[in-house]
């Protein structure tokens, strides 16, 4: 017979497990913010130069910080507490946003959505592997796959709700949709007995030895390279592909569908590869690093831009699992400290999607186009050799007498 205590715990873990799909959905449509409405921000606010890139930057910019507060916060808070304080700033953070008279006082919104995003990101992929430990590469899956669904869907959705209000009203729609999720979060958890945190593992509190003692261990540095090159071919390839499209064959257009065609492929990786990636996860990931490479290879030496967004489409189904196995591996050996390891991953990750642009620019710039290109092909290599050398890393975590796994 189950106990009443077991029955309590399967329903706290659902509880807290849906208020993390349910948030990274509404999030993903906010990161699409920067992309779909700088055109109408830089007309309202007559932007020119370096100021027409600031929205997206500053978003980026007060991700990462958070990343730093979310580390010393570990032990010292509920994380569902954190992520409905998180939920909570970002709704006032885009009434802010959708309500500045100045473009100034835009950036401090949009830097502060980034900071209280860094924390919905970070806190439900911790609240994920601590609640379904023993199938988080699976739940991960499903909540990263939300997040491809979100990306595919803010498009559509963006553009069918600017024909009736403009990008501010946009902004207090999602600000609505945040404080949706809010109240919906707390319904559930009083459904649950309010116990939304007893399937979440205590973490114990974060200190600098930590980190030193984290990176010490070959496994763990080879993960941490293997994310930073994986993040820069990503992020390389998605933010370039519409300009190199543009340029080498006068097919904006095509770019944009390569794009959509990407994030096809990648969710329905995320969501299916789980099955098959449980048992030999950095294998899959070493694999289809290089399959990345492979594809993007053909698809710029071609010649064709048909044949290239053929190519993002097999890119997008080889690198999907990308994330979830970097977030779920990063954590092996560590379960009472996910919100560290978590927030180190994504920090990584970060400094790759920051650097990328630069990279392509300069190179594209001070080089050619085509060598640009080749980028994210080479860190497709580099990433599979760090992952291969996280296999061979050996032991995921010190063998420590006091450690639960040691």
């Amino acid at each position: 017979m189950i106990k009443p205590e077991q029955n309590s715990t399967a329903r706290a873990a659902r509880v807290i497990t849906i208020a993390a799909l349910i948030s990274i959905f509404i999030y993903s449509f906010i990161v699409s913010l920067p992309s779909i409405l700088i055109n109408d921000v830089i007309d309202t606010f007559s932007l020119e130069g370096t100021d027409e890139g600031l929205m997206g930057a500053l978003t980026s910019l007060g991700f990462l910080f958070s990343l730093f507060f979310t580390i010393l916060i570990q032990g010292r808070a509920k994380k569902s507490t954190v992520l409905l304080a998180a939920l909570a700033s970002q709704a006032i953070m885009l009434v802010l946003c959708g309500f500045s008279p100045t473009f100034f006082l835009f950036c401090i919104g949009c830097t502060l959505v980034g900071f209280s995003g860094g924390f919905i990101d970070t806190f439900t992929n911790s609240i994920i592997v601590d609640v379904r430990k023993h199938d988080s590469a699976k739940y991960l899956g499903y909540l990263h796959g939300l997040f491809g669904i979100g990306s595919l869907m803010s498009p559509l959705v963006f553009f069918l709700v600017l024909r009736h209000i403009d990008w501010r009203g946009v902004h207090y729609l999602l600000a609505v949709a945040s404080v949706f999720v809010i109240l919906l979060i707390l319904l559930l958890a009083r459904g649950a007995g309010g116990k939304d945190d007893s399937a979440v593992k205590r973490e114990q509190f974060f200190t600098k030895a930590d980190l030193f003692a984290y990176i010490k261990i070959k496994r763990n540095a080879a993960i941490s390279c293997a994310g930073f090159f994986s993040m820069v071919l990503i992020a390389c390839t998605m933010l370039w592909i519409v300009r190199y499209m543009t340029l080498r064959y006068d097919a904006a257009e095509m770019g944009a569908v390569s794009i959509t065609v990407y994030w096809v492929c990648a969710t329905i990786n995320r969501i299916f590869f789980p099955y098959f990636t449980k048992r030999a996860p950095m294998k899959f990931f070493t694999l289809g690093s290089v399959l990345s490479g492979v594809f993007l290879l053909i698809g710029i030496f071609s010649g064709s831009a048909v044949v290239l967004c053929v190519m993002m489409g097999a890119f997008g189904f080889c690198s999907g699992h990308f994330v979830p196995v970097l977030v779920r591996e990063c954590a092996v050996g560590y379960e009472g400290k996910t919100t560290f390891t978590t927030s180190f991953i994504m920090f990584i990750l970060c400094i790759g999607r920051i650097v990328s642009p630069l990279m392509m620019a300069f190179t594209t710039a001070h080089i050619s186009l085509d060598v640009s290109m080749i980028i994210p092909v080479a860190a497709a290599l580099l990433a599979a050799g760090f992952g291969w050398m996280a296999l061979k890393g050996g032991a995921p975590y010190e063998k420590d007498p006091d450690h639960p796994a040691g």
